[in-house]
């Protein structure tokens, strides 16, 4: 197997398989497609053969991404999407932010991190990466580029966890990885000063597309109003601020430019 090494913390590397952990850790159950599932298979997430799929339970896409099923004429902090849960037309999923899918460390089948550091917030620094590897359009390749990534973030760099705060996928969702309240590995001299999310993909000649490009705001966004970043805070592509790296690509550093917060001095 040969490894390619890349400038911005992540690889393309084999994708994870031959058990059934991620599916358990989005509360679902590997069985043959052939049998009834109330929620909804999904594949990529369980060992075995082709037919052997993840059934999720009826409100597990709801949960995975931090919300909270309820009936629509409860109050809600962040908005409803339909289509997340089970139950009567009324029954919509809830969700902590507005106009963002996060999607949690335990519905991509996230391992357990060696160590972790809690950060003192809010921050105000925000940067923005590429992870240069594939890029995913859809929950199922997304997932499996998550766990690919933390596999090498951990197993072979030796951290002891994946590196970002966040990555965004071309799918329009967020995922978590270290999280709102952790310290990262993705940016050299900041890591506990700032937050940091990449897109997957490589993005030195195109951009993201603009369902990411809308995750990455609306992330950000989040952040201030959970009280996760300052409201002044600045934005920084990775090689503004380590000369050695290409990161976020040509495409995506152009385009952050455009973006209200990015800052020019020096952090």
């Amino acid at each position: 197997m040969m490894w390619k090494t890349i400038v911005c913390l992540a690889l393309l590397v084999p994708l994870a398989s031959g058990n059934d952990a991620p599916c358990t850790a989005i509360g679902g159950t590997c069985q043959d497609d052939s049998m009834s599932c109330s929620g909804g298979y999904e594949s990529g997430f369980c060992g075995g053969g082709v037919n052997r799929r993840c059934c999720k339970q009826e409100d597990a896409t709801c949960v995975s991404i931090g919300g909270t099923c309820q009936d629509d004429s409860l109050s809600c902090s962040g908005g409803y999407e339909s289509g997340l849960c089970g139950g009567g037309v009324n029954r919509k999923c809830c969700k902590v932010c507005s106009g963002v899918k996060i999607y949690s460390r335990a519905s991509w089948g996230a391992k357990a991190p060696k160590s972790s550091t809690i950060m003192s917030t809010p921050v105000s620094l925000f940067f923005v990466h590429h992870t240069v590897g594939s890029s995913c359009n859809d929950f199922t390749s997304c997932a499996a580029v998550m766990r690919s990534i933390q596999n090498y973030h951990m197993d072979i760099k030796g951290w002891s966890d994946i590196g970002y705060s966040f990555l965004v996928g071309e799918d329009g969702a967020v995922y978590e990885g270290r999280g709102w309240n952790k310290v990262g590995a993705h940016t050299q001299g900041y890591n506990s000063r700032g937050l940091a999310a990449s897109v997957m993909g490589n993005f030195m000649n195109r951009k993201p597309n603009t369902a990411a490009l809308n995750a990455m705001k609306n992330l950000i966004q989040c952040g201030i109003s959970r009280g996760y970043i300052t409201s002044t805070y600045k934005l920084y592509g990775h090689r503004d601020v380590v000369s050695t790296t290409t990161c976020p690509g040509d495409a995506l550093y152009q385009e952050i430019k455009t973006w209200p917060h990015y800052s020019t001095q020096t952090p």
